[in-house]
C-alpha cells in the first residue's frame, strides 16, 4: 500500500464515508480522477466490504463522447464492475432552463446517477472530486456571493453521495495512474478557459500559489471541511427558521414577510438560500437574494426574474416565488365530451341534462347553455383588456378589475385562465361565470364545467 492509498483510506475512515456492506455507484466520466477512484475502490473492496458499479453519462458534447463511453464500459468489463450508461443532450438542456452548459450537465448527472442507483439498490454514489475541484469550486462560490455554504466548498457527504478522494491534489492522482501505468481519458475542455471553472483552475489558483500560499489548494480543504462541520450545526437552526417563515406548496414557495421584520438579514439571507435549494435545486448567488429582500419594500404584484426560470413575485403578506414553467402552457383547445389536465389542474366538459343540474356555492362547477357557447372552446390566459359580464351583476368589467376586485393574489392574477368560445369569455376558470351563457328556464341542451384541482 502505497501513501497515496493510505491517505485516501485514513480520510475514509475520518469521515465515516463507507460501512461494511455498502453498494456503491461510481460516477465514471473516463478521465483521471474517476478512474482513480474506480481501480482504489476496486483494490480495496474486500478490505471495506462493499460492492461495486459504475455508472457513465454520454454528454454528447464533443466528437469523442461516444469513444469516452465505450472505454468506460471496457474498462469496468476489465475490472469485472457492473456497468451502467446513459445519454444526454446537455446543450439542449442548458438552452431550454437558459443556464450554463456546466450547471445543465451537474444537473442531468445527478438525477441519472440517483435514477440508475435506486433502480439498481446502491445506496451509495460516489464521486470523483479531488482537492483541485473544492478549490477551485471556493474561490468561484466567493466571486459570486453564494453565502457560508457556497465557501465551505464540495460536501464531503451530501445525502447518499460520498466523495471519498476529496482528500487528493490532482497532481497526486495523475502521478499514482503514471506510476501504475493506469490509461484514462484526457477531457479537452478542462484545457480551454471556455468556462469560468477552467479560468480559475488555469489562471487565478496557479497566481495564487506562485505568490501567495505554495499550499493554497490544502488550506482551502482544511477550511472546508471546518465550515463544513459548522454548516451542520448551524442547517439545524436555518431549517427551524424556514419552516416558521415559509410554506411549500404544490409549484411554489412563500416567505412570510415577517421574516424580513423579525430576523437581521444575514438570517434573511440564509433562509432564502436554503429555500431556493431544497425546493428548486437551486444554489442562489447573491444578486438573486437581493432581489428577493428588495420586494419587501415594493408594491403588490411587482416581480423580479431569478436564476434557473424563476420569478419571485411580491403580495400582500409573502413573497411567492416559482417556476416561470408551471404556467407556461399556449392556448388549449378543449371540446365537450373532452378532459384536459394541464398546470393548474384539470378542466372536464361535459353533457348533462336538467335534472343533473345541481347549483351550488363551490366555483369549481358551473354549468352552461350549450346552444350559445358551441362545442369548440379554448382554455388561455387572460389578456389586458379582456371583459366579461359577472354573473348576478349588470354590465361588463375588465377581468384585471374583477380578480382585483375579489383580492386575488399577484401571481394568482398573473397565471389566471379563462374558458373561451367563439373569442368571447365564458368563464373566469374557478372564480366566476359570465352572465350570458348561464342556464335558463328556456335551455334546451346543457354542459357542465368542472376544474379539478390536482
Amino acid at each position: 500500500m502505497n501513501s497515496t492509498e493510505q491517505k485516501v483510506i485514513r480520510f475514509i475512515q475520518s469521515q465515516s464515508l463507507i460501512k461494511t456492506g455498502d453498494k456503491i455507484l461510481i460516477a465514471l466520466s473516463g478521465g483521471p480522477d474517476s478512474v482513480f477512484l474506480l481501480y482504489f475502490l476496486k483494490k480495496f473492496a474486500n478490505k471495506f466490504g462493499i460492492e461495486l458499479g459504475a455508472f457513465h453519462l454520454n454528454h454528447s458534447l464533443r466528437k469523442s463522447a461516444d469513444k469516452e463511453q465505450k472505454f468506460c464500459q471496457k474498462l469496468s468489463e476489465e475490472l469485472s464492475i457492473n456497468f451502467y450508461t446513459s445519454k444526454a443532450d446537455v446543450k439542449s438542456y442548458a438552452k431550454k432552463n437558459k443556464i450554463s452548459v456546466e450547471e445543465a450537465g451537474r444537473i442531468i448527472r445527478y438525477d441519472v446517477l440517483n435514477d440508475c442507483a435506486e433502480k439498481n439498490n446502491y445506496t451509495k454514489i460516489a464521486t470523483a472530486h479531488n482537492a483541485d475541484d473544492n478549490a477551485e469550486t471556493v474561490l468561484l462560490n466567493i466571486s459570486k456571493g453564494t453565502g457560508i455554504k457556497g465557501i465551505s466548498g464540495i460536501p464531503v457527504v451530501r445525502e447518499n453521495i460520498i466523495r471519498p478522494i476529496l482528500c487528493l491534489r490532482k497532481s497526486e492522482i495523475v502521478s499514482y495512474l503514471k506510476e501504475k501505468k493506469i490509461k484514462y481519458v484526457i477531457d479537452e475542455s478542462n484545457l480551454s478557459e471556455e468556462y469560468e471553472r477552467n479560468f480559475i483552475r488555469l489562471k487565478i489558483i496557479p497566481e495564487l500559489e506562485k505568490k501567495i500560499n505554495t499550499g493554497l489548494v490544502n488550506s482551502v480543504l482544511s477550511t472546508s471541511l471546518n465550515l463544513q462541520s459548522f454548516n451542520k450545526y448551524f442547517d439545524k437552526f436555518i431549517s427551524q427558521t424556514q419552516k416558521k417563515y415559509s410554506e411549500d406548496l404544490r409549484d411554489e414557495i412563500r416567505i412570510k414577510l415577517t421574516l424580513f421584520e423579525k430576523e437581521d438579514e444575514f438570517i434573511q439571507s440564509e433562509v432564502i438560500r436554503k429555500v431556493l435549494s431544497d425546493k428548486f435545486k437551486l444554489q442562489t448567488e447573491q444578486k438573486d437574494v437581493e432581489k428577493i429582500i428588495s420586494l419587501t419594500k415594493k408594491q403588490v404584484g411587482i416581480s423580479e426574474s431569478l436564476k434557473k426560470n424563476l420569478i419571485a413575485i411580491r403580495e400582500r403578506d409573502f413573497i411567492s416565488i416559482y417556476s416561470r414553467n408551471s404556467h407556461s402552457e399556449n392556448n388549449i383547445k378543449i371540446k365537450a365530451g373532452e378532459t384536459k389536465k394541464f398546470s393548474f389542474g384539470t378542466i372536464s366538459i361535459s353533457k348533462v341534462d336538467l335534472s343533473d343540474v345541481n347549483l351550488t356555492p363551490d366555483k369549481n362547477i358551473e354549468y352552461v347553455d350549450a346552444d350559445l357557447t358551441g362545442e369548440n372552446f379554448i382554455i388561455r390566459k387572460w389578456k389586458p383588456g379582456d371583459k366579461f359580464n359577472p354573473i348576478g351583476m349588470k354590465g361588463t368589467k375588465k377581468i384585471s378589475d374583477y380578480l382585483n376586485d375579489i383580492k386575488t393574489e399577484a401571481k394568482e392574477k398573473k397565471n389566471q385562465f379563462v374558458l373561451t368560445s367563439k373569442n368571447k369569455i365564458v368563464w373566469v376558470i374557478g372564480k366566476r361565470l359570465d352572465e350570458k351563457f348561464k342556464v335558463t328556464p328556456e335551455t334546451k341542451n346543457i354542459y357542465k364545467l368542472e376544474l379539478i384541482n390536482d
